[in-house]
């Protein structure tokens, strides 16, 4: 995967520069042209005389079938053929969820910033088949230590931990980690000094500890003893105030792929429709969490496996509205557009415009990751102060599986 996304952005590094070349020939072709102006007018009258409108509808062929007679167009036969409907039975209550952006905070003004690089660290190896090969992994196979080789997972799974963007030394929370797949990811790429994999209950804590010993034939002496590994169960909300350089929010959703392929447990089921709803406010407020345990300088990455507006760019909005709200902390958020052009040739992205804050992998039959949502957001190292009176007062502004 790393090969194809320098490949990728080596081309588009030869696009840019072919584009610099068409413009500066465009404009030695525009100054020839303007050497001669009478004769580029006369052209164009000659063209004009070709295409014109009259002439065209002169020589068009007209469907009289669909002329409205309009002397009998208002009598009762005629519009007793038609009644439009004026609402819909049984959806008095249904609010789309593009409607609910409205009641957002429109003032709510985030400080954007552009990101142009995306690290892909040396020691992660990832292997994904080409677009329109529809070939299947194997399973996984132990070897002489006893651990399986490598590690099946969704590619959409991939960005967001690339979006955390790893440094030696960093400290790291996966907030919500089973069952432990981006955890897994983020030590392979052997940066992290500490790591606390984290999740709300007993069920959920157990498969990441066997996902971590399947694949760690010295889990226990060289991670765990060593303090550079720690598995929790806590809830994501009440974690205690920790300085971790990165914090990853993998919140719990609708999983609209696993929805979509499965009956059992389906979280779209009407005995789970109070759980549903409720999805949004609890994302907010883990994410809210991981926004003030990060430290100074720190990035926070929210991620989610679903389509749904409201739990992706609705919850960044509603995390960024409360901590402006409840504290003095301030954020940026990381467009990642410019950065992710070098993946476009594994994933399909949202158009950016459809997008407010992050970005999202949709599924399409060529290469089937995702959905994937994630935002990047950062705490800013120093907040901007502008003195405002002489009393000294301040305020502050501010195949849908991988290899791994």
């Amino acid at each position: 995967m790393r090969t194809l996304f320098n490949l990728e952005k080596t081309y588009i590094e030869e696009s840019l520069a072919k584009k610099k070349r068409v413009q500066y020939l465009e404009k030695i072709w525009t100054s020839e042209e303007n050497v001669s102006p009478e004769i580029s007018t006369i052209e164009r009258e000659d063209d004009s005389v070709h295409v014109s409108l009259e002439k065209s509808l002169a020589n068009a062929d007209i469907d009289s079938s669909r002329l409205i007679d309009e002397n009998t167009m208002l009598s009762a036969p005629i519009l007793s053929q038609f009644l439009p409907a004026t609402k819909i039975k049984g959806k008095e209550d249904w609010v789309l969820e593009s409607d609910h952006f409205k009641r957002f905070d429109k003032n709510l003004s985030a400080n954007i910033e552009k990101e142009y690089e995306m690290h892909f660290p040396e020691h992660l190896n990832v292997y994904c088949f080409e677009q329109n090969n529809y070939s299947k992994f194997e399973g996984p196979q132990t070897g002489a230590t006893g651990v399986y080789n490598y590690y099946l997972m969704d590619g959409g799974s991939v960005l967001p931990v690339l979006a955390l963007d790893i440094k030696p030394g960093d400290h790291i929370l996966d907030m919500c980690a089973a069952p432990g797949g981006k955890s897994f990811l983020a030590l392979q790429t052997l940066y992290p000094n500490y790591l606390v994999c984290n999740d709300s209950s007993l069920s959920r804590v157990n498969r990441i500890l066997n996902v971590l010993e399947q694949y760690f034939y010295d889990l226990d002496k060289r991670w765990i003893k060593a303090n550079r590994l720690k598995v929790t169960q806590r809830d994501g909300r009440l974690i205690q105030k920790e300085n971790y350089s990165r914090v990853l929010v993998d919140v719990p959703c609708t999983t609209d792929r696993l929805s979509v392929m499965e009956n059992d447990n389906n979280i779209f089921k009407p005995g789970r429709i109070k759980e549903r709803l409720k999805l949004p406010e609890l994302q907010s407020e883990l994410l809210l969490s991981a926004m003030k345990l990060v430290k100074k300088g720190g990035v926070v990455v929210y991620s989610t496996c679903s389509l749904s507006p409201i739990q992706n760019d609705g919850v960044v909005s509603m995390a960024l509205k409360k901590i402006w709200e409840e504290t003095n902390l301030e954020f940026i958020v990381k467009d990642l557009s410019p950065a992710l052009a070098q993946v476009q040739s594994v994933y399909r992205l949202a158009d950016a415009s459809l997008m407010k804050y992050g970005q999202l992998v949709i599924p399409f039959k060529e290469q089937n990751y995702g959905p994937t949502y994630f935002c990047k957001l950062q705490r800013m190292i120093e907040s901007v102060v502008v003195l405002t009176s002489v009393n000294d007062e301040f305020h502050s502004h501010g195949n849908n599986y991988i290899l791994v």
